[in-house]
Parts: C-alpha cells; sequence; structure tokens
C-alpha cells in the first residue's frame, strides 16, 4: 500500500481545513480528518443525477431542461446529469470550494470523464444559495453536503429548512425536480419538503457499482 499524498488543501469559511489527497489511485476529498467522499465507492452520486432526471422527463417534457447542480465534488453527479440529458440542455454546477474547482479542470477530472468540458456544463465558483431565484430550473440537485442534517458549511442549514425550501421551490418550473443526497434517512425533512408543496419519495441507493457498500438516501420531491 502506498502512503497518502496530499494533492491540495484549504480552508473553508468555517475554519476547517479542507484536503485533496490520493492513496493507490484512489482520491478522497476530505474535512477536518474525515473523508467526505472517495472515487472508489460513487454510485449513489450517479443515481442522484440518474433519478431525478427519469422523474424530471415524465413531470416536465420539456424538450430542454435546465439544471442547477450545487456541489462539484469529483464530477460524478455532473457527468450522470449530462448523460440522461438531450442535446440543447443547459447544466450550472455551483461550488464553494476554489481547490475543488481547480482539481477538476487538473487531474481529478479524468475520474468522471471530463464533464466541465462538455459544451452544455457551466461552473460557477459560488454559493448554490446566489443561484436560486435567478432562473427557472427544471431540476435542482443538492449535493453539497452529507444530507438535511450534516453540512459541510454550517450556513448550508438554511437550504433545508422552511425558507429555503420555499426558495427553491420558487425557483423550479411547475413540476419540477428537487434531488437531495443524504447519508442517512430523514423523516422530519421528509415532513418540511411535504409542507413545502413537494409531493416527495426516499429511495436508499448503494454507494458500490456492483450494489454493494454503504447505503444512503435520495429525496426525490416534484413541485406540485
Amino acid at each position: 500500500m502506498q502512503p497518502i499524498v496530499t494533492l491540495a488543501r484549504e480552508r473553508t469559511a468555517d475554519g476547517e481545513e479542507l484536503t485533496l489527497t490520493r492513496r493507490d489511485g484512489v482520491y478522497y476529498l476530505n474535512l477536518a480528518g474525515s473523508t467526505l467522499m472517495s472515487s472508489r465507492a460513487h454510485r449513489s452520486e450517479l443515481d442522484l443525477a440518474s433519478l431525478a432526471c427519469a422523474r424530471l422527463a415524465a413531470a416536465t417534457g420539456r424538450p430542454q431542461p435546465r439544471v442547477l447542480i450545487g456541489g462539484l465534488g469529483f464530477g460524478y453527479t455532473l457527468r450522470a446529469a449530462l448523460d440522461c440529458l438531450p442535446p440543447g440542455s443547459a447544466v450550472i454546477v455551483c461550488e464553494v470550494s476554489a481547490m475543488v474547482m481547480a482539481a477538476n479542470v487538473g487531474e481529478v477530472g479524468t475520474l468522471a470523464g471530463r464533464p466541465l468540458d462538455d459544451p452544455r456544463a457551466t461552473a460557477i465558483h459560488g454559493d448554490v444559495w446566489d443561484a436560486l431565484g435567478q432562473a427557472p430550473f427544471d431540476a435542482i440537485l443538492l449535493d453539497a453536503d452529507n444530507g438535511p442534517s450534516a453540512f459541510t458549511l454550517r450556513r448550508n442549514q438554511r437550504l433545508y429548512e422552511a425558507p429555503g425550501l420555499a426558495r427553491i421551490g420558487r425557483s423550479l418550473v411547475p413540476g419540477g425536480v428537487l434531488g437531495v443526497w443524504s447519508e442517512t434517512p430523514d423523516a422530519a425533512f421528509e415532513r418540511r419538503l411535504a409542507a413545502a408543496g413537494f409531493a416527495v419519495r426516499a429511495q436508499r441507493a448503494r454507494a458500490g457499482d456492483t450494489g454493494g457498500g454503504a447505503r444512503y438516501t435520495i429525496f426525490l420531491a416534484r413541485r406540485g
């Protein structure tokens, strides 16, 4: 086993250290010493986009949908969205970490087939909160946190509370889809979604490509 190589590091807005590391060909994004994600197990990130886009096609029927993604990570969610969407679609991905943005332009970009090179994709170095309300989206995918109760930045809590869900609802076209990745189930979040006027379904997903590994939850909510 090879030693861990630290490729880049930065401080978050909360003052915690975010690092990008590599070991034995596997990339890791770590926050305050804990692993946020790895390139070894990313099936659930692909599922977030593919499941949401499948519901999107049935819900809106718009030929050139616009999708907003909160969190670039290693590019897997963006890759899956692009693979599902037709020509003429537009996908905007917001990422607060300059380090993550630079890594995806560099060697990390090969992990998901360099989705940022797709002309349908636009990457913004900024908070997804600021992109909400700028234009109506057919789908909004949140992959910036470990779930509605576990935040990589403290300010992200606002996304999952009633005012944030109302803001998201106003940013979706009628029938538009909200997809949220979560490490665990969250019944309270489902109730908040329902109270905000969303029809919600929680689906379990596996991390591994062969259906094994850790189990996660994907919330799929359609604007009424």
